[in-house]
């Protein structure tokens, strides 16, 4: 589930900007393999757990023309809605409303993007969470991302 959230963040920049309006320009992404770094930090969360599930961890992943073309695989999550609130080549602005979190829960989430070029692209995920059956407390999300890509051809056992 990690490594679907991770991915996503490759492409969510340019799926949810090619899914604009004309007004919004996509971002610039190479399609290929690409490897992302991400850090967690979720609160509200019984201590146990938070330690469980706050860390870094590195990924690879294929981001194919098709994965650019759409949104729905982006987080991993089903969205009841993606907006994109600005969008040029080299940045982008977008929230995600009523995700299925699985397990009962939601998330409504924002995510802000930067692509220096179309190798690279960090960004920031904040979503908060409800329906968590833990401690019944609020459950909060950042996430940092630095992805970087590696070349226009996936491995097999890489998807």
């Amino acid at each position: 589930m990690r490594k679907a959230i991770a991915l996503g963040v490759i492409g969510l920049a340019a799926s949810l900007a090619l899914a604009a309006t004309e007004k919004l320009k996509p971002l610039n992404l190479e399609t290929g393999l690409w490897q992302t770094t991400m850090t967690a930090k979720y609160t509200g969360l019984p201590p146990q757990m938070a330690s469980a599930v706050n860390r870094t961890m590195t990924v690879k992943g294929c981001i194919t023309p098709k994965d650019l073309s759409t949104n729905e695989w982006v987080t991993g999550f089903k969205c009841s809605s993606w907006t994109v609130l600005q969008s040029t080549g080299t940045d982008m602005e977008a929230e995600g409303k009523a995700c299925d979190a699985g397990n009962g829960m939601t998330a409504d989430g924002h995510g802000k993007f930067h692509a220096p070029d179309s190798e690279h692209l960090t960004g920031a995920i904040d979503a908060d969470f409800t329906g968590f059956t833990g401690n019944g407390s609020p459950v909060h999300l950042h996430e940092d991302y630095t992805s970087n890509w590696l070349g226009a051809t996936c491995p097999a056992d890489v998807n």
